[in-house]
């Protein structure tokens, strides 16, 4: 018995995705770039009337030209109310002398404890002083309550 020759014939022709490639493969969404699109400015977004140039010829954007129309690159406006709000975004606005400057990052580490050094991580020191904090702040609270108790009793 043999197999049929149609199961092997076309079974490497198959559309590579990303589940039968490595870990490095990204196929895309198939948008494409922007800047390489053969004609963007074409006509009016709202109305569709054509656009010519100088010269009475539909007007179209190509790579020799490297003429774009700002009304057909996609463009973000912010939601009304945003600009107001208390929500920044996660890339620095200020001015450039004073990038890494200001307000100084917390440091990592327990809280209400001691931070880590920034290079040094979670090393034995660290974790020695953790556990001396967390043993005498318990030591503090369990004095405070049997205070409170003696105090209660005594009434």
């Amino acid at each position: 018995m043999r197999p049929t020759l149609n199961l092997f014939a076309k079974a490497s022709r198959l559309p590579l995705n990303s589940k039968k490639a490595n870990k490095d493969f990204y196929k895309g969404t198939g948008t494409g770039n922007i800047m390489r699109r053969k004609r963007l400015a074409v006509a009016i977004r709202t109305t569709g009337e054509q656009l010519y140039d100088e010269f009475d010829r539909p007007r179209t954007w190509n790579l020799m030209t490297h003429r774009l129309d700002e009304a057909r690159i996609p463009s973000y406006i912010v939601p009304p109310g945003m600009a107001d709000s208390r929500l920044r975004p996660l890339v620095f606005l200020g001015e450039k002398e004073d990038q890494g400057k200001g307000k100084d990052r917390p440091l990592p580490g327990y809280p209400m404890g001691h931070k880590m050094k920034a290079r040094a991580g979670m090393d034995g020191a660290y974790y020695e002083q953790m556990r001396e904090d967390i043993i005498e702040r318990r030591d503090l609270r369990d004095a405070s309550e049997r205070d409170l108790s003696r105090a209660k009793t005594h009434k």
